[in-house]
């Protein structure tokens, strides 16, 4: 059981409650065995999350890119050093306050304990500066994986802010929302021919784990989810 869309306190929408240690509690509490950290246009807080998990549950650093066009892209990355380089150029294209200097005091980074090591000064709820080929380029050159994110909502998906589904446009995997899952919106998405994922998106520690993707591998971990989204060795994926 995966959940592949979690936010920490260092995205400025999310709670100060998404601390690495509750956040690997709460997922533990409901069997998860793969999460992804994937905190607006940051990998900051991604290794706290892998050091305070210890391995249970496995933990993929990731990020929810903003692009140019105000879509927002997963991108999951094979490693910690990966998702830190590609966050790095992500960060280097956004606006330092004084915008939202509220905001910008949530932006948490903390260490795997939940003390506050410092914050983060860019507006990361902006978009940044990469248009979504050039974001999708970005996780690849990192060896990511990326995802069109939860592509039933009318606001920040890919299909809400272009109206359709380039055909430059390479996913790797279609996410469905929690909220689209329940409403039954998920086999509208099918004719894409891509794998359909749902995660909770969560920015809060209660819905952790509210939505979640079945994998049928061996093993817990990016690989054998990259084999999984390319249907590889008997691997599958699909909607919990």
């Amino acid at each position: 059981m995966a959940d592949l869309h979690l936010h920490t306190a260092l995205s400025p929408c999310a709670s100060k409650e998404m601390t690495p240690q509750r956040i690997v509690r709460e997922a533990m509490k409901r069997g998860l065995d793969l999460i992804a950290v994937c905190d607006h246009n940051s990998a900051g807080n991604a290794g706290s999350v892998e050091r305070a998990a210890g391995g249970r549950p496995e933990v993929i650093a990731g990020m929810e890119i903003t692009t140019r066009e105000e879509v927002h892209v997963l991108g999951l990355f094979p490693g910690l050093q990966a998702a830190l380089a590609a966050g790095a150029q992500v960060l280097a294209g956004l606006p330092v306050g004084p915008g939202r200097p509220r905001r910008a005091e949530e932006q948490l980074l903390l260490d795997e304990h939940g003390v506050v090591l410092g914050r983060e000064l860019r507006m990361l709820a902006a978009a940044s500066s990469l248009s979504l080929t050039q974001a999708l380029a970005l996780i690849r050159a990192h060896g990511g994986l990326a995802v069109a994110a939860h592509l039933d909502r009318r606001a920040f998906s890919v299909l809400g802010q272009l109206g359709f589904l380039p055909e430059e446009a390479r996913f790797d995997a279609l996410e469905v929302s929690a909220a689209g899952v329940a409403r039954g919106r998920a086999a509208g998405f099918a004719g894409y021919g891509l794998p359909l994922l749902s995660s909770s998106d969560s920015h809060f520690p209660e819905d952790i784990g509210g939505a979640c993707t079945v994998l049928q591998a061996e093993a817990p971990s990016f690989a054998e989810l990259a084999l999984a989204l390319r249907g590889e060795g008997g691997r599958r994926c699909g909607i919990a």
